[in-house]
């Protein structure tokens, strides 16, 4: 914790994540994985508002609505395999399933049937 004076009457305290009571230390490598690529459909053509969802076994744990230029990004990530899918809706069927393994796949594009 930090205490700053201003002024006599005015002062700002600067409290620092962790030292926060019940703040965990991140370890150096933990959650500082990425993917991100481009969606696009058989001929070239970006792909926007598809999701990208990445999921460790049956545990979400990203997803990315694409732009109008097919882009997405999933960060927060660990270093590992996932499933990564790309549907229409969140819910709906799956236009796109594979495998994506981090931090060697780190730019994935992506292209549907």
């Amino acid at each position: 914790m930090t205490f700053l004076l201003l002024n006599p009457i005015l002062a700002v305290i600067v409290l620092r994540p962790d030292t926060l009571a019940g703040a965990q230390r991140g370890s150096p490598t933990a959650s500082i994985e990425y993917v991100t690529g481009i969606v696009t459909t058989a001929s070239s053509i970006p792909v926007r508002s598809v999701w990208v969802i990445l999921y460790d076994g049956t545990a979400l744990k990203g997803r990315s609505l694409t732009g109008d230029d097919g882009r997405y990004y999933i960060g927060r990530l660990d270093k590992r395999t996932y499933t990564i899918i790309v549907r229409r809706q969140i819910t709906g069927s799956d236009l796109f399933k594979s495998q994506v393994t981090l931090p060697q796949n780190r730019g994935y594009n992506i292209r549907l049937p």
